[in-house]
């Protein structure tokens, strides 16, 4: 089945079209590990995320402050983490006070344009969601936060990019039954122009995986059984042409 995403108001421009869901022996993306990275003072360990782009390694983390909330913070790395030579605050707009309960954010860095994206989930006072920022210094300083959804529960996302585009894989924080979806920007993620779901009705996906070359968008997600006594799980992956 081919299945053509369109926003509202036509399908010239951003036109996704999908290959069917595959089940088996889904391609891997190949991806440079970073390996044991540590945040910084008073991060959060378990929420440390990083990606190594050339010779920098960038990760994104939450740094709990005094009161349980927490302010998203990323770090640049010449020594695969071993320490940090800059950290700065990415989003300092949560009034949770979830502490380190939180889902770590996804990280994507340009080695060659120096722009690094960052999807993660916060809950500010505007309303609780899934969030994106970009740097293009190098991680030096951040744009302000843009929505991608608003939602209730707390998601797994991930993030990719390829020159000017964007694509931010997540658990969709509204869903009574687990889908995932897709939010696809062209404009380094100022305007996300495209939000689709990606997985099927009769499934139970989460924990997605997103990879962007250039005009081909691959997703990965883990479609969980739906019988409590089976814990199996499979791995599902659509390929998508972005127009």
């Amino acid at each position: 089945m081919i299945v053509v995403l369109c926003v509202a108001g036509g399908c010239a421009r951003d036109e996704v079209v999908w290959n069917e869901t595959n089940y088996s022996a889904p391609p891997r993306e190949t991806v440079m590990p970073v390996g044991q990275v540590m945040p910084g003072a008073g991060g959060c360990p378990g929420s440390v995320s990083a990606v190594r782009a050339g010779a920098v390694t960038f990760a994104a983390w939450w740094k709990v402050r005094a009161d349980s909330s927490a302010e998203l913070v990323v770090g640049r790395s010449h020594d695969g983490g071993a320490s940090w030579e800059s950290v700065v605050t990415a989003d300092s707009t949560d009034h949770s006070v979830r502490g380190c309960a939180r889902p770590e954010p996804a990280v994507a860095a340009d080695s060659a344009s120096g722009y690094v994206s960052i999807a993660y989930f916060i809950e500010p006072a505007a309303g609780r969601g899934i969030f994106f920022c970009h740097s293009m210094d190098g991680g030096r300083t951040f744009h302000s936060p843009v929505p991608i959804v608003f939602g209730d529960n707390t998601p797994s996302v991930s993030i990719a990019m390829s020159g000017d585009r964007v694509a931010v894989a997540y658990e969709d924080p509204n869903s009574t039954e687990p889908v995932v979806g897709v939010a696809l920007s062209r404009t380094m993620g100022h305007i996300f122009e495209n939000r689709e779901a990606i997985s099927s009705d009769n499934e139970r996906a989460g924990q997605p995986a997103v990879a962007l070359r250039h005009h081909t968008v691959r997703v990965w997600w883990s479609d969980h059984s739906a019988d409590p006594r089976v814990s199996a799980t499979r791995t599902a992956y659509r390929e998508g042409v972005w127009n």
